[in-house]
């Protein structure tokens, strides 16, 4: 089944295993995030590579895996090698068209998750709670 073999490649990302999560995508895939929107597989793939050179070690946890009419809703843990990215819980809606990933939409809190952790932005986005 794709979707299983799309969230283990999710669960041991790194630079050795990216081919194998892209042959699971559509071409025509869409995917989107807090910060990035993109429209087709090849600048997915080229995304993953650039964060992955840029952090190295990306761990994520799937806790929930709930399905409906080929829409997955995953909840996943996510925690990076990093000062200003602490572990944190966000959701995923990733749709399944003919056993391939046609798109994988997140959803979390960037400010919550992010900013509020950069030495004096995160004082801002505190007071303004």
């Amino acid at each position: 089944m794709i979707i299983r073999k799309y969230i283990e490649c999710w669960e041991s990302i790194n630079t050795d295993n990216v081919a194998k999560l892209i042959n699971c995508v559509d071409e025509d895939f869409y995917f989107s995030d807090p910060f990035v929107e993109l429209q087709d597989k090849d600048g997915f793939e080229t995304h993953i590579r650039k964060t992955l050179k840029k952090y190295r070690k990306l761990n994520f946890k799937i806790l929930l895996t709930l399905n409906k009419n080929h829409v997955y809703l995953v909840k996943w843990n996510f925690e990076l090698e990093s000062k200003v990215f602490k572990p944190f819980n966000g959701i995923s809606e990733i749709k399944v068209r003919n056993n391939l990933i046609k798109s994988h939409i997140d959803y979390w809190d960037p400010v919550k998750n992010i900013y509020k952790n950069i030495p004096v932005i995160g004082n801002i986005f505190k007071l303004l709670r």
